[in-house]
């Protein structure tokens, strides 16, 4: 037997089969904040603005996408500069759901975006976290960057004691673009070492807890990748 539950029908649909293996069907609001450079949204682009139109066609286009239209739905673009955009848009996700036996708790096991194959949930999750970590060394590396223009320019490192008091004193005079959080949303760490002569930048990774594996150190000490 199924039981279907229909809520706020232009948001939400559910389908829900009550089974060992069950599967829900969720149209759901999600905001996607996606940066699409002149490279990539404008290069197609006559007007200077970026329509609505070539926004969904190319996020339509990313990872080659076979997301029908209609699964995504687009909000509102604030053009910012003449090379840069953000399109805020919904797209319609589904998540299937299971759990071992009658009775136990259910679990998201994987989920669909428009009329693509089902994606293991763990599996997305570890290619999102592997897009943030790059995205988070690159970020530390701009911010030693800057450091090292500033230590070229006064003799010493900054002495700062947080990643606002660092930005403010490398921005914009040594780095164009201000840079404070890692690509999960949480606050680098600056840390003065080896007597105000080194230093140290970390960010906590996934968890978003310090002092766990998954943590993110750039050492200037310690001239290695992260």
């Amino acid at each position: 037997m199924s039981l279907r539950v229909a809520k706020n029908r232009t948001r939400t649909r559910i389908l829900l089969d009550i089974s060992t293996s069950a599967t829900l069907g969720l149209r759901m609001k999600r905001a996607l904040h996606l940066v699409l450079f002149s490279s990539l949204a404008l290069s197609a682009c006559t007007s200077a603005r970026l329509s609505h139109d070539e926004a969904r066609r190319k996020i339509l286009e990313i990872g080659r996408s076979n997301l029908v239209p209609d699964a995504i739905e687009i909000q509102r673009i604030v053009s910012q500069t003449d090379t840069l955009a953000i399109a805020e848009a919904s797209v319609t996700l589904a998540f299937q759901f299971r759990r071992d036996k009658p009775g136990s708790e259910w679990r998201i096991e994987a989920v669909r975006l428009g009329d693509r194959d089902w994606i293991n949930l763990d599996e997305l999750l570890a290619a999102v976290n592997e897009g943030r970590r790059r995205a988070t060394v690159a970020a530390l590396g701009k911010i030693a960057g800057a450091i090292a223009k500033y230590r070229d320019s006064n003799g010493s490192v900054p002495p700062a004691r947080d990643i606002i008091t660092l930005t403010d004193a490398l921005h914009p005079l040594y780095m164009n673009e201000l840079v404070r959080q890692d690509a999960w949303g949480n606050p680098i760490d600056y840390e003065l070492t080896g007597g105000g002569s080194s230093f140290r930048l970390i960010s906590r990774g996934p968890d978003g807890r310090r002092g766990t594996d998954d943590d993110i150190v750039l050492d200037s000490s310690r001239p290695t990748a992260p």
